[in-house]
């Protein structure tokens, strides 16, 4: 791993009523210096890690960090540190444990001694803050036995058909079979999409009717998530059926709009509409794309971050559920509009581009396709540096308008999970395009990635370039970023056949691939889990060779996008490994076997179902 120069750079906003803590409590950014200073004067850490999208994050902002009595506690016994976990991907990772918001408290040598989840109001979390300043003045402090793990200190040696049959039972004791889903209500969440993704890949590799049932259910309860007004879906909703919080009563829902959890809906619209041709689903992505393109899209073509979950001035006597309960666009719009935080991030972007990819690829609707290639054009024109890395946060004149809870932080560093899901998502562009364009800019984004991020020693990549930090807290190799980058370096070496990048899917899964560290993300673990299904079942590559201009080629070229295989690499090939025929034809391989020679477009979908299941050599 090489080291690289980093800056950071801070955009000044003017704070809002919920940031106006942030005028009395004295913040630190996450730096060696806050770290040392705490160490220096014998101070507890506390660690604050949120989301702008995040009401709970808002609430505690506004409530909490504002009492005069907490502002004195914390100023007088506290290093405060707060963070925001989406332009700080690397920490928001490490503290995803607690939800948001997090906090975390460390005693001053940054030994973790207790995480909390979620927002505590004053009367609560005084008596939290009196306690920790009790036990350290007595040096009773103890390290949390529950702290983040760091990286692994030895790739695994298992089988990895053996972690993986043991992950995909750990995925399955959470799967609801009455609603579909992961979980108490089922659908909802933002990990949900990857989860899907690795629940239809399984029904299909071994043509199980129970589990294709489950997935066609799972997509159809995304359907329930959305906001009949004005699009989009929301981050929870619960069945018909099921008992729950008064607050949510009457909606039924959590209405948070996150970007993450409109790519999860496309991509079970998508998928969903591929396997029925249900009309359902086509309805479904009009109304996430009609609420992305009018509340989320960037006049650049990148998407924002979230819509927050209420208007700035609500009236006091009209609930957060009220407001989304009324029916029309100009009943709401009386009353304000919930803002929406104009930060674009590019390991979000990478989400949502390989979403449109989906829809494009089960519709043929263009416009998916041009808001995927829009979005990628930009943030490789703005966002790659010299050296092939793309940054996570750039500041943009809206953002800079924002009411914020904490500072918009851009940091010239690259984060591993910009890169792995920017780069999948030009693989995605690639697969559904054949442009070139899309490959040599993933394999730059790849060289880059191992160049900065990836353990020479020992495999995998860690989060970002360790700075000053990681001699005090150990740096981490996330198990879901890694499954990612996994992914993307197996589909880069089939496509480019680099030897750079051979082994460094098998050898990035190994390097994280730990019991403990799997059992402990539970079911934050769908990307991980795809990564292991391609590694142990195989890529399906379907080669169009021949004269890319003849009709012949491209028409090939689109009977195979339409095919539905989740391993599916699909690409023009100029002919050296398969013959020149005189007239475009298409191979389908794996490691194990190669189609006929196919010429007709019609029969593409017939030979690729001699493929269906895993590679019988691996």
């Amino acid at each position: 791993m090489k080291s690289l120069l980093l800056t950071v750079s801070w955009l000044a906003l003017l704070p809002s009523l919920a940031a106006s803590a942030a005028d009395n409590i004295d913040w630190h950014h996450w730096e060696l210096e806050a770290f040392a200073q705490a160490k220096e004067r014998n101070k507890i850490i506390l660690v604050s890690v949120g989301m702008e999208g995040c009401a709970a994050c808002a609430r505690m902002e506004a409530l909490t960090y504002t009492d005069n009595t907490v502002i004195e506690l914390i100023d007088e016994n506290f290093v405060a540190i707060e963070v925001d976990a989406e332009a700080r991907p690397d920490i928001g990772e490490r503290y995803s444990d607690w939800a948001w918001p997090a906090t975390i408290f460390m005693a001053p040598d940054a030994t973790q001694v207790l995480a909390i989840r979620g927002n505590r109001i004053p009367r609560n979390f005084i008596p939290i803050l009196e306690d920790l300043v009790s036990k350290h003045a007595a040096g009773e402090l103890r390290p949390d036995p529950r702290s983040p793990y760091a990286a692994p200190p030895k790739p695994a040696e298992t089988e990895l058909t053996r972690i993986r049959d043991d992950l995909r039972a750990q995925i399955d004791r959470s799967l609801n079979h009455k609603y579909g889903g992961w979980g108490r209500s089922g659908i909802g969440g933002e990990q949900s999409g990857s989860r899907l993704r690795h629940l239809y890949l399984r029904a299909h590799l071994y043509d199980d009717a129970e589990l294709h049932e489950l997935a066609l259910k799972s997509s159809a309860g995304f359907l329930n998530l959305i906001d009949p007004v004005w699009g989009g879906s929301y981050i929870a909703s619960f069945p018909a059926d099921m008992e729950v919080p008064a607050k949510f009563a009457a909606l039924r829902a959590i209405p948070e709009k996150r970007i993450l959890v409109q790519s999860n809906a496309i991509t079970a619209f998508a998928i969903g509409y591929q396997h029925t041709g249900d009309k359902k689903y086509l309805a479904g992505l009009h109304d996430i794309d009609r609420f992305l393109q009018a509340w989320m899209l960037a006049p650049d073509g990148t998407f924002y971050t979230n819509q927050k979950n209420q208007p700035a001035n609500l009236p006091a006597n009209m609930s957060i559920n009220d407001y989304w309960l009324l029916t029309s666009d100009s009943e709401r719009r009386k009353f304000g509009t919930p803002p929406v935080d104009h930060a674009v991030y590019t390991d979000r972007n990478g989400e949502v581009i390989a979403a449109y990819v989906l829809a494009y690829e089960a519709t043929g609707n263009d416009d998916y396709l041009d808001t995927a290639k829009k979005a990628a054009s930009f943030i490789l024109d703005d966002r790659m540096q010299d050296e092939g890395w793309v940054v996570q946060a750039k500041a943009n004149d809206k953002v800079a308008d924002d009411a914020r809870m904490r500072p918009h932080v851009t940091e010239e560093r690259p984060f591993l999970s910009a890169q792995v899901w920017f780069g999948s998502g030009l693989l995605s562009l690639y697969r559904a395009t054949g442009d070139e364009r899309w490959l040599k800019a993933a394999d730059r984004i790849g060289k880059a990635t191992l160049r900065f991020l990836q353990d020479d020693e020992l495999g995998g990549f860690f989060a970002t370039i360790p700075d000053a930090t990681a001699a005090i807290i150990a740096p981490r190799k996330p198990l879901e970023a890694n499954g990612t980058a996994a992914s993307f370096f197996y589909d880069l070496s089939i496509y480019t056949k680099d030897d750079a990048f051979a082994s460094v899917a098998e050898n990035t899964i190994r390097a994280v691939a730990d019991p403990s560290i799997i059992r402990r993300e539970g079911r934050i673990t769908g990307e991980f889990a795809m990564a292991l299904e391609k590694v142990t079942t195989a890529y399906v590559e379907f080669s169009v060779v021949g004269d890319t201009t003849h009709p012949n080629a491209q028409a090939l070229f689109d009977a195979g996008r339409e095919v539905f295989e989740p391993r599916k690499l699909l690409h023009f090939e100029a002919p050296g490994r398969y013959p020149d025929r005189g007239i475009p034809a298409m191979y389908i391989c794996n490691p194990d076997m190669c189609s006929i020679p196919i010429e007709n477009p019609a029969d593409v979908k017939k030979q690729a179902a001699a493929f269906h299941g895993p590679a019988d050599s691996l």
